[in-house]
C-alpha cells in the first residue's frame, strides 16, 4: 500500500526526473564529443528532442496533479470565494474533454504510422512511439483531473496551491 501511495504521490516526478537525467547527460556527451574528440553523435540532438517532447506532455499531467496548471482566476476573484468551487469544477470538466479530444484526436495517428512503419532518422526508432506521447500524457493527465475532481466535490474547502492559487 505505501508503495502505491509512493506512486500515486511521485510517478510523474520520477519519469520527469529521469528524462531529465537522460537529457543532461547525453547531450553533455554530445558537447564532449564534438568539441573535445572532434567525433560528435549523430542521434544525440533527436534523442534529446524526443524525450523533451514526452517531458513536456507527461508535464502537463504533474501541473494538473500539483494545480500548477494556468488558469484565469478573473471569474472566481468577481464572485468571491464561494465560487472557487464550481469554476474549478468547470476547468476540470474542460481538462477532461481536452484530454479525450487529444487522446481520440492521436490514436489514429498512431495507427497510421505504424502501419507506414516510419522511422526516425538517426535513431531508427518507430515514430510511433515518439507520438504515443499524447495518448500516454494525457490518459495521466485524465487520471490526475478526475482525482481532483473528486477531491474537488468531497473537501469542505478547494486545496489550493503553495501561492495561494486555485
Amino acid at each position: 500500500m505505501k508503495a502505491l501511495r509512493f506512486l500515486e504521490r511521485y510517478f510523474e516526478r520520477i519519469l520527469l526526473t529521469g528524462a531529465l537525467l537522460v537529457m543532461s547527460v547525453v547531450l553533455f556527451a554530445q558537447v564532449i564529443m564534438r568539441y573535445f574528440l572532434r567525433s560528435p553523435f549523430t542521434w544525440s540532438e533527436e534523442l534529446a528532442r524526443y524525450v523533451l517532447v514526452w517531458s513536456a506532455i507527461i508535464g502537463v499531467s504533474l501541473a494538473v496533479r500539483e494545480r500548477r496548471h494556468i488558469s484565469v482566476d478573473f471569474l472566481p476573484l468577481l464572485f468571491g470565494e464561494k465560487s472557487y468551487r464550481v469554476f474549478a469544477i468547470i476547468a476540470h470538466i474542460g481538462m477532461l474533454v481536452f484530454s479525450f479530444i487529444m487522446i481520440s484526436a492521436s490514436i489514429p495517428l498512431i495507427e497510421r504510422l505504424a502501419m507506414l512503419g516510419q522511422t526516425s532518422p538517426a535513431l531508427g526508432i518507430p515514430m510511433w512511439i515518439v507520438y504515443a506521447a499524447i495518448p500516454v500524457g494525457f490518459s495521466l493527465t485524465m487520471v490526475r483531473t478526475i482525482q481532483a475532481l473528486i477531491v474537488d466535490f468531497v473537501a469542505s474547502e478547494i486545496p489550493l496551491n503553495e501561492h495561494g492559487d486555485i
